[in-house]
Protein backbone atom coordinates (compact mmCIF):
# COMPACT_ATOMS: atom_id res chain seq x y z
CA UNK A 1 0.00 0.00 0.00
CA UNK A 2 1.39 3.25 -0.93
CA UNK A 3 1.73 6.25 0.95
CA UNK A 4 -1.38 7.84 -1.71
CA UNK A 5 -3.88 4.85 -1.05
CA UNK A 6 -3.07 5.33 2.90
CA UNK A 7 -3.53 9.31 3.00
CA UNK A 8 -6.78 8.79 1.01
CA UNK A 9 -7.79 6.14 3.19
CA UNK A 10 -7.97 8.15 6.09
CA UNK A 11 -9.12 10.93 4.44
CA UNK A 12 -12.17 9.19 3.76
CA UNK A 13 -12.63 7.58 6.95
CA UNK A 14 -12.19 10.92 8.49
CA UNK A 15 -14.89 12.53 5.75
CA UNK A 16 -17.39 9.91 7.20
CA UNK A 17 -16.46 10.03 10.95
CA UNK A 18 -17.39 13.86 10.20
CA UNK A 19 -20.55 13.30 8.40
CA UNK A 20 -21.65 10.86 11.32
CA UNK A 21 -20.48 13.49 14.01
CA UNK A 22 -22.75 16.04 11.92
CA UNK A 23 -26.23 13.79 11.31
CA UNK A 24 -26.53 12.02 14.62
CA UNK A 25 -24.39 13.83 16.72
CA UNK A 26 -25.20 17.59 16.68
CA UNK A 27 -28.07 19.60 17.40
CA UNK A 28 -29.89 20.74 13.93
CA UNK A 29 -32.31 23.73 13.97
CA UNK A 30 -35.86 23.37 13.40
CA UNK A 31 -36.47 19.80 12.69
CA UNK A 32 -40.22 18.40 12.92
CA UNK A 33 -41.27 20.19 16.26
CA UNK A 34 -42.43 23.16 15.31
CA UNK A 35 -44.19 26.09 17.74
CA UNK A 36 -43.89 29.59 18.13
CA UNK A 37 -40.47 31.76 17.45
CA UNK A 38 -38.43 33.83 19.33
CA UNK A 39 -39.90 37.15 18.91
CA UNK A 40 -41.91 39.59 20.88
CA UNK A 41 -41.80 40.91 24.47
CA UNK A 42 -43.76 40.09 27.89
CA UNK A 43 -43.44 42.09 30.77
CA UNK A 44 -44.92 40.80 34.25
CA UNK A 45 -45.54 42.91 36.87
CA UNK A 46 -44.52 39.74 39.45
CA UNK A 47 -44.51 41.84 42.53
CA UNK A 48 -41.92 40.26 45.32
CA UNK A 49 -43.37 36.50 44.15
CA UNK A 50 -39.78 34.50 43.26
CA UNK A 51 -42.14 31.68 40.92
CA UNK A 52 -43.42 32.14 37.30
CA UNK A 53 -44.95 30.48 35.31
CA UNK A 54 -43.70 30.94 31.79
CA UNK A 55 -46.02 29.35 29.02
CA UNK A 56 -48.65 28.03 26.49
CA UNK A 57 -46.06 27.69 23.99
CA UNK A 58 -47.66 25.46 21.47
CA UNK A 59 -45.49 22.57 19.93
CA UNK A 60 -46.81 20.13 17.40
CA UNK A 61 -44.73 17.23 16.06
CA UNK A 62 -45.01 18.08 12.29
CA UNK A 63 -42.88 14.40 11.56
CA UNK A 64 -43.62 10.77 10.33
CA UNK A 65 -41.79 9.72 13.72
CA UNK A 66 -42.50 9.92 16.99
CA UNK A 67 -39.71 12.71 19.05
CA UNK A 68 -38.26 12.82 22.60
CA UNK A 69 -37.78 16.06 24.29
CA UNK A 70 -34.57 15.65 25.75
CA UNK A 71 -33.77 18.83 27.84
CA UNK A 72 -35.61 22.20 28.21
CA UNK A 73 -33.47 25.02 29.16
CA UNK A 74 -34.10 28.61 29.80
CA UNK A 75 -32.09 31.20 27.14
CA UNK A 76 -30.40 33.75 28.43
CA UNK A 77 -31.05 34.18 32.12
CA UNK A 78 -30.64 37.04 34.14
CA UNK A 79 -31.93 36.95 37.67
CA UNK A 80 -33.98 33.94 37.33
CA UNK A 81 -33.51 29.94 37.15
CA UNK A 82 -34.77 27.01 35.15
CA UNK A 83 -36.78 25.13 37.65
CA UNK A 84 -38.21 22.85 35.20
CA UNK A 85 -41.27 22.20 32.39
CA UNK A 86 -44.18 20.19 31.64
CA UNK A 87 -46.20 19.52 28.41
CA UNK A 88 -50.35 20.34 29.12
CA UNK A 89 -52.29 18.88 26.63
CA UNK A 90 -54.28 20.73 24.54
CA UNK A 91 -57.50 18.89 25.22
CA UNK A 92 -56.78 20.24 29.01
CA UNK A 93 -58.45 23.86 28.13
CA UNK A 94 -55.56 25.18 29.82
CA UNK A 95 -55.09 29.01 30.01
CA UNK A 96 -52.43 28.86 31.34
CA UNK A 97 -50.09 31.57 30.06
CA UNK A 98 -47.38 33.69 31.26
CA UNK A 99 -47.97 34.36 35.23
CA UNK A 100 -47.38 35.47 37.85
CA UNK A 101 -46.48 32.12 40.70
CA UNK A 102 -46.29 28.60 39.89
CA UNK A 103 -49.34 27.83 38.35
CA UNK A 104 -49.37 23.68 38.28
CA UNK A 105 -48.66 23.01 42.31
CA UNK A 106 -46.87 19.79 42.82
CA UNK A 107 -48.36 17.44 40.57
CA UNK A 108 -49.49 14.68 39.90
CA UNK A 109 -47.05 15.10 36.68
CA UNK A 110 -48.18 11.77 35.05
CA UNK A 111 -49.85 12.60 31.86
CA UNK A 112 -53.35 10.97 32.72
CA UNK A 113 -56.46 12.71 32.25
CA UNK A 114 -55.36 15.95 31.44
CA UNK A 115 -52.64 16.24 34.06
CA UNK A 116 -49.21 18.03 33.39
CA UNK A 117 -46.75 15.42 31.89
CA UNK A 118 -42.81 16.11 32.73
CA UNK A 119 -41.66 17.44 29.69
CA UNK A 120 -37.97 16.09 29.69
CA UNK A 121 -38.61 12.28 28.46
CA UNK A 122 -42.10 12.81 27.25
CA UNK A 123 -42.48 11.84 23.98
CA UNK A 124 -44.75 13.39 21.10
CA UNK A 125 -46.33 11.16 18.63
CA UNK A 126 -47.10 11.86 14.97
CA UNK A 127 -49.11 15.26 14.14
CA UNK A 128 -49.24 15.36 18.64
CA UNK A 129 -50.10 18.45 19.23
CA UNK A 130 -49.11 20.06 23.43
CA UNK A 131 -48.55 22.41 25.05
CA UNK A 132 -44.92 23.31 27.14
CA UNK A 133 -45.14 25.21 30.64
CA UNK A 134 -41.91 26.21 32.11
CA UNK A 135 -41.16 26.92 36.08
CA UNK A 136 -38.78 29.91 36.67
CA UNK A 137 -37.23 30.86 39.77
CA UNK A 138 -36.17 34.58 40.84
CA UNK A 139 -33.29 34.12 43.62
CA UNK A 140 -33.86 37.70 44.41
CA UNK A 141 -37.39 38.43 45.01
CA UNK A 142 -36.90 42.32 45.23
CA UNK A 143 -34.56 42.39 41.74
CA UNK A 144 -35.85 42.29 38.18
CA UNK A 145 -35.35 39.24 35.84
CA UNK A 146 -34.95 38.44 32.45
CA UNK A 147 -35.35 35.53 30.16
CA UNK A 148 -34.52 35.75 26.34
CA UNK A 149 -36.82 32.64 25.64
CA UNK A 150 -36.59 28.62 25.90
CA UNK A 151 -35.19 26.13 24.16
CA UNK A 152 -36.27 22.47 23.47
CA UNK A 153 -33.69 19.75 22.66
CA UNK A 154 -35.44 16.54 21.14
CA UNK A 155 -34.59 13.60 19.20
CA UNK A 156 -36.47 12.33 15.88
CA UNK A 157 -35.03 8.93 15.20
CA UNK A 158 -31.00 9.12 15.33
CA UNK A 159 -30.93 13.16 15.03
CA UNK A 160 -30.72 15.80 17.78
CA UNK A 161 -32.81 18.86 16.92
CA UNK A 162 -32.56 22.32 19.08
CA UNK A 163 -35.76 24.37 18.57
CA UNK A 164 -35.57 28.09 20.55
CA UNK A 165 -39.03 29.45 21.23
CA UNK A 166 -41.23 31.98 23.20
CA UNK A 167 -41.06 35.69 23.82
CA UNK A 168 -38.38 37.80 25.34
CA UNK A 169 -39.99 38.02 29.39
CA UNK A 170 -39.06 40.64 31.70
CA UNK A 171 -40.49 39.57 35.57
CA UNK A 172 -40.14 42.99 37.10
CA UNK A 173 -40.64 43.54 40.73
CA UNK A 174 -42.66 46.84 40.53
CA UNK A 175 -45.41 48.16 37.52
CA UNK A 176 -44.83 47.33 33.82
CA UNK A 177 -44.93 50.34 32.05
Amino acid sequence: MGARTLVAGIAAGALVVGVGVWYFALRHDGGPLSGNVLGDAVCLSVGETADATIGNLPLRNTGSDPITITAVSVIGPDGVEDDGALLVPVSAGSSSGSKTGWAFGNGPFDGENGAPALAVGAQLQKSADTRLIVHVHRPDPLAEARLTGIRVEYRSGLRHYAREMGPRHTLRPGRCS
